[in-house]
């Protein structure tokens, strides 16, 4: 019988694309044949950690050699143009490269990066990538930037990769409330962000949907702090020390402004507003990740995570808490409004583990490990029964093999 981890490999092969000058993994054979952002750098992780460090590096320098000049990591990129989908052949018309979109996700790359050189000390590929995740993370801190904090923004759900949580909902309006109303909201936001060549400075005047989004943060947190420690190998120090310093900085950032001393909880930011969008989500969860965490801070987020009337279900962790009135376990319109996906469920854990907190990690690895057993590589699964849901095949649930 094969082992977990040989599952995984499979899939990751099977899900493989290689063209004269590129190579990925695809999240899905069908739904999502191209190169999306943090969907690679968690496979460019799987791979790497199961031995396969080479495929890793391939995978990393195909997206990060998509990077716009600007800085802009594209959070799709299509290889394969004659593999696109309707909705994206008709409704993308408007991306100033029509191979690449102009929106981001979370920068998952810097620790894919970081878990490459982790496992081959490759200076030379840390010297390849290393200006490019530069560039990247320097146009998130200026470009996505305003005002006096040390968070950045994103200009659209889907820069947050948890597309259609429920703490959006608001700020969409009353037509994306309703059946395949915020696919349509998503499109024409983009097409009017079109208008003003995604111009950050024009989206933020024009007052469009800008959010300090928790998850997001605390990824661009951890990044920055991989970059530190990346410059750090390389001897260049100067650098090292200010990312780490950078890295800090939004982390506090995160604990300060994003905090709902209520609740204990941490919620996203709507820019416009200044307010807090009291919305619990996965999002909520997310420092957990973070070094910085106040002892108090971090075991309240603990009770949150094992209350069973809210996270600790009998498949942990769900994207949105039994006890919400947005919670759907089973799959609806929309997505990451109630299941629970496994990438998520790595990135906890993993901060879970940098806290000492092993037992509580194992215990989300374990549910992990079972869901995949019972149901395969799922795009996501309900957090009360276990059952898959979405993509089958589904590239990085194979986290599961490694959390």
């Amino acid at each position: 019988m094969l082992s977990l981890q040989d599952k995984a490999k499979q899939l990751l092969d099977k899900n493989a694309r290689r063209g004269k000058d590129f190579y990925y993994t695809a999240p899905s054979g069908k739904k999502y044949p191209h190169q999306w952002s943090w969907d690679s750098s968690f496979h460019a992780i799987v791979n790497c950690r199961l031995g396969r460090a080479g495929l890793a590096k391939e995978e990393l320098l195909t997206l990060l050699g998509k990077m716009l000049p600007d800085g802009t990591l594209p959070h799709i990129i299509l290889h394969e143009p004659s593999l696109a989908r309707f909705a994206n052949r008709a409704f993308r018309f408007y991306w100033p490269k029509s191979d690449r979109s102009p929106l981001v996700q979370p920068p998952v790359v810097a620790l894919a990066v970081r878990e490459v050189w982790q496992t081959t000390y490759d200076v030379e590929f840390l010297q390849e990538t290393l200006p490019l995740l530069e560039r990247h993370f320097e146009w998130l801190g200026t470009r996505r930037r305003f005002g006096s904090s040390h968070l950045v923004s994103i200009f659209s759900p889907w820069e947050s990769g948890l597309d259609h949580k429920p703490g959006f909902d608001r700020l969409l309006g009353h037509f994306a409330r309703l059946p395949f109303g915020r696919y349509a909201v998503l499109y024409t936001s983009e097409m009017r962000m079109a208008l003003h060549r995604f111009d950050p400075e024009e989206i933020v005047k024009r007052r469009y949907f800008n959010v300090r989004e928790v998850l997001f943060n605390t990824v661009y947190a951890l990044g920055l702090e991989a970059l530190g420690t990346m410059f750090a190998a390389i001897g260049d120090l100067q650098k090292a020390d200010i990312y780490r310093a950078r890295s800090d900085s939004a982390g506090k950032a995160i604990l300060s402004e994003c905090y709902d001393k209520a609740s204990g909880l941490y919620f996203d930011i709507d820019v416009r507003t200044g307010n807090l969008i009291r919305e619990p989500s996965v999002s909520s969860l997310m420092p957990l990740a973070l070094n910085n965490v106040p002892e108090e801070d971090y075991q309240a987020l603990v009770s949150h995570l094992t209350n069973p009337d809210e996270f600790w279900l009998r498949f942990p962790i769900p994207s949105v808490p039994r006890n919400s009135l947005h919670f759907r376990p089973t799959p609806g319109f929309y997505l990451w409004r109630g299941p629970t996906w496994i990438n998520t469920n790595w990135l906890i854990a993993e901060g879970l583990r940098r806290h000492g907190n092993v037992e509580l990690a194992d215990a989300i690895s374990q549910a992990s490990k079972e869901l995949v057993e019972r149901s395969g590589f799922r795009e996501y699964y309900n957090p009360l029964t276990g059952e898959g849901g979405g993509e089958k095949d589904f590239g990085w649930s194979t986290l599961a093999a490694i959390i």
